[in-house]
């Protein structure tokens, strides 16, 4: 017997919406891809009408020029340094180093601080327990603008201003939203699992490393990429307390507010831009589906 083929009904909803994504993929793609060809330009090129046509010049150094050296001015006595300028036309590979050492190392404090935080809290129903929970939830409601002073000021007085460790310490926090996202998920698992591994003596640190934190695994990978791929677009906490580890998004920040003409031009700008896109773009390709997995867990059979 012939299966009978499925009727579509036109929807003038569902057809709007599906306009509107292709239109939006459209220009995200247009953007991309006009941002990639001016980036390999000369300024003349893009300045005479060439716009969106390709290059005449594949000018690939543009990705070299956007990783130039920086020169700081300091006003003396001032912990807050200037606005660098930009130098020599080389590479600087301290930029390079900076970027992922902010990067990685604020990604993976901003996650590990929390997620242990949140499995005390969660598994240990002490008083400290739920007065933590309290703190969390309300410095989630209180404004932080206005901190930013006496944060710079701490730092300096505690001598860890302008160094990589006291940025980690800065990150190293369990306030926000991601502290309740791990609270969360070690709330519902059973704690069973917890029984088990103390009756074949397991110790403390041995139940949340090996039993607890892996089956939570799933969502702080997902958290420790979503927390590098805000760490690297930032630039504001590089230029508040990293003034002389400039990173490749204070570079771009740079760029966009200079007025020199030979490391600011168009092409520059969108060599920096490509390469703050790349490696995020990248990133969501290869996690596309850790990102937007969902967590399953098994359970234990009597």
């Amino acid at each position: 017997m012939q299966k009978g083929k499925r009727k579509y009904k036109f929807n003038l909803f569902n057809t709007a919406i599906l306009v509107i994504l292709i239109l939006y993929a459209f220009i995200l793609f247009f953007a991309l891809y006009w941002m990639k060809t001016s980036a390999l330009k000369t300024d003349k090129e893009i300045v005479s009408g060439n716009f969106f046509g390709l290059p005449k010049e594949w000018l690939f150094k543009n990705y070299i020029t956007a990783l130039r050296v920086f020169e700081y001015q300091t006003l003396e006595g001032d912990i807050v340094k200037l606005l660098p300028t930009l130098t020599s036309s080389g590479l600087d590979y301290g930029i390079i180093i900076n970027t992922l050492l902010y990067t990685i190392g604020g990604a993976l404090c901003a996650s590990i601080v929390p997620c242990f935080v949140s499995y005390v809290v969660a598994k240990f129903d002490y008083r400290i327990s739920r007065i933590i929970y309290g703190t969390v939830i309300v410095t989630m409601i209180l404004p932080v603008v206005g901190n930013y002073p006496s944060m710079v000021n701490v730092m300096y007085e505690l001598e860890i201003y302008d160094t990589f460790i006291g940025n980690w310490l800065q990150k190293s926090n369990f306030l926000g939203m991601y502290f309740l996202i791990f609270y969360a998920a070690f709330k519902s698992l059973p704690n069973d699992y917890m029984e088990a591994a103390y009756i074949d003596g397991a110790s403390e640190w041995r139940v949340l490393l090996s039993i607890m934190f892996p089956l939570v695994k799933t969502i702080f990978l997902s958290i420790t990429l979503i927390h590098f791929v805000d760490i690297w677009n930032d630039y504001q906490t590089v230029l508040l307390y990293l003034p002389s580890h400039p990173t490749i998004a204070f570079s771009v920040y740079v760029r966009a507010t200079s007025t020199e003409t030979g490391s600011a031009g168009t092409e520059i700008k969108m060599a920096s831009c490509m390469i703050m896109v790349v490696p995020t773009v990248l990133i969501f390709i290869k996690f596309k589906d850790r990102l937007m997995g969902n967590l399953s867990m098994g359970g234990i059979k009597g």
